[in-house]
């Protein structure tokens, strides 16, 4: 286990990274805060979801506590709803999984004190409130009272016991990068909530998926989350009966996150502490599949250490869209583009054009100065796993292409200071789902509409290499200026 990329009892303290990401956003507090963006994306956010806490139970040996966000836009179903727990038993694992066992369903159907707790019930909300969330499985159909004096009978066993803080999910479609990565943020702002920090930090957390889905896209991410405690897949690897837990947190339905909390067909334009925090979280924790993870070797760096290569990725789907031509849904249909053949030649070419302009190529009047050139790939997702195979790509990544999809959700692996995002709108207008995601962690982001004509997108993406490379030029000059000082401090030192 990689634990070099984060200590573990440091990588739960993530209000580290909020805060970091709220300096960047405040210039270290030089530039005010957006209040509407910081009350729907920021502190604000977490405040709010934080105030309207409900206790489901009282008096006893047990607490349940639910922290509901406020709807917007939903009706007159809750927004999101984040749950924890004290001295919570878990009666039998196949009471509480149902059909998931039985059926191989997507989602528990538990049965009526498969959870229990030592104390008075009183669920605040009607199933109906909670019901497309799935908190319903635990509040109205699992979760029953039981006496004292059996609950004390679990907890007092040492070998029926769980000491160390479990994070109970349930996965929407971890087969979708978007939507996968929803659970992660979900996570990240539970523990901004989480009133016993201190004690993540001290003992770690570990997952517990209790769902029928695959395990998904960021196994491996969500491995380092839960170090040194490995994650557990409910279905496959069940409690003893009468299993006592001493602190659980219970996850948020995903399709209620920050990120799809307002809805995709709204352009936001907000920057997010708590967005922009997750994924620097989350690219530290993957670290280590980032190339300034690896050193040069003595001498070789010296050769061309003022050049930068970047490199810009075409996300295909054609792989996969060939495969499953006869079993699209219309909405899948209408966003395949039929001249990728053409359209890929095309931008490799104008990368190539790019290039020769450089001074690096041909010096001489008039040559483009920044010491940077651009390698062209493509990539089909599905043909990579995602770590280390996609992550790498991704981390050298420079300008990220790709037709509106779950695929462009990976902008959030790309440097936002030396990267940008163009994504083909092709037959997808009004879904804001990336541009939002872009602007709540300041990547800059190029929408080009439904143009998917092979020569307007090579001339905005020779447009994109310009503005990206005086970033990355820029970028790369204070840190060969820092590495000299560093050099020089160990000389005079």
């Amino acid at each position: 286990m990689p634990v070099h990329v984060l200590g573990w009892k440091d990588k739960l303290n993530v209000q580290r990274w909020f805060d970091d990401a709220m300096a960047e956003i405040t210039q270290n507090g030089t530039t005010p805060v957006d209040r509407n963006c910081d009350d729907k994306f920021g502190q604000g956010y977490i405040n709010r979801w934080k105030a309207s806490r409900k206790d489901v139970c009282t008096g006893g040996k047990s607490t349940f506590t639910c922290y509901e966000h406020p709807p917007h836009d939903h009706g007159s179903n809750i927004g999101s709803l984040f749950c924890t727990a004290t001295n919570l038993v878990l009666a039998k694992t196949e009471d509480f999984l149902g059909d998931v066992l039985t059926k191989g369903a997507r989602y528990p159907t538990p049965k009526k004190g498969s959870a229990q707790v030592a104390c008075k019930l009183n669920v605040p909300w009607s199933r109906d409130q909670v019901a497309d969330q799935h908190s319903d499985r635990w509040l109205h159909d699992a979760l029953d009272e039981v006496p004292e004096a059996q609950l004390d009978a679990a907890c007092s066993d040492p070998a029926r016991t769980v000491d160390y803080p479990v994070y109970f999910v349930t996965r929407m479609d971890p087969t979708n990068a978007f939507h996968h990565f929803e659970e992660v943020v979900n996570f990240f702002s539970a523990l901004l909530m989480y009133d016993d920090k201190e004690l993540l930090k001290k003992q770690g957390i570990t997952i517990v998926a209790f769902d029928g889905a695959p395990k998904g896209f960021f196994l491996e991410l969500w491995r380092r989350i839960a170090y040194p405690y490995r994650i557990r897949f409910l279905r496959e690897r069940p409690y003893p009966e009468n299993t006592c837990f001493k602190q659980v947190l219970i996850a948020a339905m995903p399709h209620r996150s920050l990120y799809t909390h307002f809805w995709p067909g709204q352009r936001t334009g907000c920057r997010s502490a708590v967005m922009t925090g997750v994924i620097t979280w989350a690219q530290e924790l993957m670290s280590d599949a980032r190339p300034e993870a690896y050193s040069w070797p003595d001498g070789q760096h010296r050769q061309n250490e003022a050049t930068v290569v970047g490199r810009v990725t075409w996300v295909s789907r054609k792989h996969f869209e060939t495969a499953n031509r006869h079993s699209f849904t219309s909405w899948q249909a209408q966003r395949v583009i039929g001249n990728e053949d053409a359209l890929v030649p095309r931008l490799a070419a104008a990368v190539q054009e790019w290039n020769s302009r450089s001074c690096l190529r041909n010096p001489g009047g008039g040559c483009r100065k920044e010491p940077v050139y651009f390698e062209f790939g493509t990539m089909e997702l599905g043909d990579h796993r995602w770590y280390p195979d996609q992550l790498q790509i991704l981390a050298r990544t420079s300008v990220l292409m790709a037709v509106h999809g779950a695929g462009c959700f990976n902008e959030v692996w790309l440097r936002r200071s030396t990267s940008t995002m163009i994504e083909v709108l092709h037959n997808s207008a009004g879904n804001h789902h990336y541009a939002n995601i872009a602007a709540m962690i300041g990547l800059p982001y190029i929408d080009m509409g439904s143009a998917h004509d092979p020569d307007t997108l090579a001339a905005r993406l020779t447009q994109a290499m310009d503005e990206t490379a005086v970033r990355m030029a820029a970028v790369h000059e204070r840190k060969m200026a820092a590495d000299k000082d560093a050099a020089a401090m160990l000389r005079g030192g």
